[in-house]
């Protein structure tokens, strides 16, 4: 990220591509909005490295395992949020060398 002001909107892109996936159905559920901010935030960081959409659900798969349970994130479970949230990326331009 350049600045703050990419930094908030990648955070939000993030955010929503994550608690749109919402992979427990917590959200669904009733649980309060901010319940993914720290894997948002993980991911956030690693914006600059997603240069593929492999990339991006790759960095998602690495979080979320990290995070919960491995065997419930292989990089394949991620691939649709890291599409989702690789084309965000990029239509925003928040993306730096992406293939």
């Amino acid at each position: 990220m350049r600045d703050r002001a990419e930094y908030e909107r990648a955070f939000q892109i993030v955010g929503q591509v994550i608690r749109d996936w919402d992979p427990y159905g917590l959200l669904e559920s009733g649980a309060p909005v901010d319940e993914f901010d720290t894997e948002i935030s993980l991911l956030v960081s690693r914006v600059p490295r997603m240069t593929s959409e492999a990339l991006a659900a790759q960095a998602v798969s690495e979080v979320f395992s990290a995070r919960f349970e491995p065997e419930r994130f292989p990089p394949d479970a991620c691939a649709e949020p890291g599409r989702e949230l690789f084309a965000r990326l990029a239509s925003a331009d928040l993306l730096v060398g992406a293939a």
